[in-house]
């Protein structure tokens, strides 16, 4: 969806049957898998003894800091005007903005922080050689967890005073998506590649900053 196409659906009029109504207490619910699921919890009293509550995410054009979930009740035909608890749910996959969530209902709201699993403790990281004539062609690949799709991973190399000359020194850098993604953990690769020609040393080791990982080079085969 783009800015026109958001206001246009925002020029539509709203509905007459569902209004925004309080809520006492809002959690959210991490479920022991892999990887973490949220599911917002809400609980509160509705005002009609027949209203349906829904947990309703609002629409954006690109990621918010934090994705505003309304509290909304919904009445069918003749209210029944008795006070009455409720309890809502609804998983957040694909609604968390780039902090977390805020709860919205109708004289106040709430923000909640959710968790994003970092990239630094999901990353697999391999470094091969393979041999020419006379060059050394290395190649260091790596396969990271990233929270959502449309992250972009390069790896470069630093140079620092007094270190071991056997060992590569990469810097990982991690650019996130600037558009709205689907909240569900994505597999992605980066690869960094050098050819050192003979006589000139290849390293033996390659330590990844930011990955806090050294790997060995073995020579493929």
């Amino acid at each position: 969806m783009n800015e026109e196409q958001l206001k246009t659906y925002t020029k539509l009029p709203p509905p007459g049957s569902s209004r925004l109504i309080d809520f006492d207490r809002a959690e959210i619910v991490t479920l022991d898998s892999f990887p973490p699921r949220h599911v917002l919890k809400v609980t509160g009293v509705k005002p009609f003894l027949n209203m349906e509550v829904d947990l309703v995410p609002l629409v954006y054009i690109r990621q918010p800091e934090y994705w505003g979930i309304e509290v909304v009740g919904r009445l069918r035909g003749i209210g029944l005007p008795a006070l009455a608890p409720y309890t809502v749910s609804m998983p957040l996959d694909g609604f968390i903005g780039t902090q977390g969530i805020e709860v919205i209902g109708a004289t106040r709201s709430q923000k909640i922080g959710v968790p994003i699993m970092a990239h630094t403790d999901a990353c697999q990281w391999t470094a091969t050689t393979t041999f020419g004539l006379d060059t050394v062609n290395l190649t260091v690949t790596g396969v990271c967890q990233e929270p959502t799709p449309g992250y972009k991973l390069t790896l470069s190399q630093v140079d620092v005073p007094g270190t071991d000359p056997d060992t590569l020194l990469l810097v990982l850098t991690v650019v996130p998506p600037t558009g709205i993604e689907p909240q569900h953990v994505t597999p992605t690769t980066v690869e960094y590649k050098h050819t050192f020609v003979v006589p000139q040393k290849h390293p033996s080791k390659v330590t990844i900053f930011e990955a806090a990982k050294t790997v060995q080079v073995t020579a493929s085969k």
